[in-house]
């Protein structure tokens, strides 16, 4: 089976990291696509909206000759394209999340931006062949306010990937001991980084490490002279020292505001960490999965401070994580769950 899959962009994490995972352990031919490159064949617009484009339209058709089935991931521009596509190619859509308009106050532009993506992920799941969620909470919101039936397929775990390191190669890399605090995001407003910081100041005889895709010294800046020295930060780190940290630490953090099914949680319960996390709807279906977490009210930093402090007193609750991890989110069975939906696309095409 060949599969068009993307788009895919440089950040990391999200859906990036879903693909790739998804990528490694199918046994499909995939064509992964990134965004930047496919905007410049053409599919955003697929020849229609912008009539200099039109000549490219061609190079796309060729583009995608020999592909049994397109799998779009977020983004419901490149859905369009292939809807209304001349060319008859089975495609299914993968919703990833919503954005939560109520976190974003302080921003009406962005709430206005997330209002019209929400309505138009919705749009797309109801236009789609086949419509997979990441969550359950989320197939409960999507078809609750549409006519469509949608699958649950979550992020997993690559056990080869975190079975070919451990904490060593993180430990010599960084200089740090093993069994530090570890938070894994984007440097975001919605992801929290903040908290974090502002917890390590807490307990500043434990050491806390953070990684993020900015600089070190945007996120100093941004954070000024409020930077505990319990915090190591590194901006931009290659994969392998992120999953070697994993292992190194004793206790996963995670802060977010919102998060449809957070991967991170499950990558530190694939090593057998303990999890703090809000209780938020996709924090808490994991949880209620799992047993494996420590949740705080969201809005409540005292509680993150008490819960915080109860994961590390009883580490050995990450073992039920790594249960659940085996057991539910080992991305080869999650990579066969789509082998057979591509299959049922193509022979229904």
């Amino acid at each position: 089976m060949r599969v068009w899959v993307g788009p895919v962009s440089k950040r990391l994490g999200g859906v990036n990291r879903y693909v790739h995972s998804l990528v490694t352990n199918s046994s499909s031919e995939f064509r992964v696509v990134r965004e930047f490159r496919e905007l410049l064949w053409g599919i955003r617009w697929a020849g229609r909206r912008i009539p200099l484009v039109r000549p490219l339209y061609g190079e796309y058709q060729r583009f995608l000759r020999g592909v049994d089935v397109a799998h779009v991931h977020r983004s419901p521009l490149y859905a369009e394209a292939f809807s209304e596509s001349q060319q008859v190619l089975p495609w299914m859509f993968t919703l990833h999340g919503i954005g939560f308009e109520q976190y974003w106050r302080h921003r009406p532009d962005v709430v206005r931006w997330m209002k019209q993506a929400n309505e138009s992920a919705l749009a797309t799941v109801k236009r789609a062949p086949l419509a997979t969620v990441v969550a359950r909470w989320l197939k409960d919101f999507v078809e609750e306010r549409t006519s469509a039936s949608v699958e649950v397929t979550p992020p997993g775990v690559d056990f080869r990937e975190f079975g070919e390191t451990d904490a060593s190669e993180f430990v010599r890399w960084s200089g740090l001991s093993p069994g530090f605090a570890l938070w894994v995001g984007r440097f975001a407003h919605e992801k929290r980084l903040d908290w974090f910081v502002q917890l390590a100041g807490r307990f500043p005889d434990r050491e806390f490490v953070a990684f993020a895709d900015a600089d070190e010294s945007q996120v100093r800046a941004a954070f000024g002279g409020r930077w505990p020295r319990n915090l190591r930060y590194f901006g931009g780190a290659v994969r392998g020292h992120v999953v070697s940290a994993y292992h190194a630490c004793s206790v996963y953090v995670s802060t977010s505001l919102y998060d449809a099914a957070p991967t991170t949680m499950v990558e530190a319960m694939a090593c057998g960490k303990p999890v703090v996390a809000p209780d938020n709807l996709g924090a808490r279906e994991i949880h209620e999965d799992s047993g494996a977490c420590f949740l705080f009210r969201p809005d409540s930093f005292a509680d993150l401070d008490e819960q915080f402090q109860r994961a590390v007193d009883h580490p050995e609750v990450g073992h039920r994580g790594l249960a659940f991890a085996r057991e539910k989110r080992d991305w080869r069975r999650l990579a066969a769950d789509f082998d057979r939906r591509y299959a049922g696309l193509a022979h229904r095409a």
